[in-house]
């Protein structure tokens, strides 16, 4: 008798946690479709701050310094160059600073042709990783 209580109960809070994850992702996904302009990914190389995007026409990379408050105090990198591109997907990719940037963030943004920022994504913490150890020879 016991199992079987057990077991109902188990088996609600399974369709329970079920249906909140699907909530979840449908409105992650609200007005967002496959068609929208976006980032895939931003990371770096031994060289470059690279990323691929779809239909997104400029990337620009910025910095954003310790204790800023506004987007006013934010300082670019530079205008990433597209590497390669097929159709509506492109790959981009800017020379990194050989000497460190002290900051508290680095992102890039991306533009739509009327130059509207569509999307940005903030450098993950193991591109910051590679960026300091593998390019700046700095110690963690």
């Amino acid at each position: 008798m016991h199992v079987k209580h057990l077991r109902r109960k188990l088996t609600i809070l399974g369709i329970v946690a079920a249906v909140m994850l699907g909530v979840g992702i449908g409105m992650g996904m609200r007005g967002k479709s496959a068609d929208t302009p976006r980032i895939e990914y931003f990371d770096v190389d031994k060289k470059n701050f690279v990323a691929e995007s779809y239909k997104i026409k400029r990337m620009e990379v910025w910095t954003v310094p310790e204790g800023a408050k506004s987007e006013n105090q934010w300082n670019s990198l530079g205008l990433m160059k597209r590497s390669s591109h097929w159709f509506s997907w492109a790959a981009w990719e800017l020379p990194i600073p050989e000497k460190p940037v002290a900051v508290y963030q680095i992102m890039v943004r991306g533009y739509d042709e009327s130059g509207t920022e569509m999307d940005r994504v903030t450098l993950p913490w193991i591109g910051e990783a590679t960026l300091k150890k593998e390019v700046w020879k700095l110690e963690n």
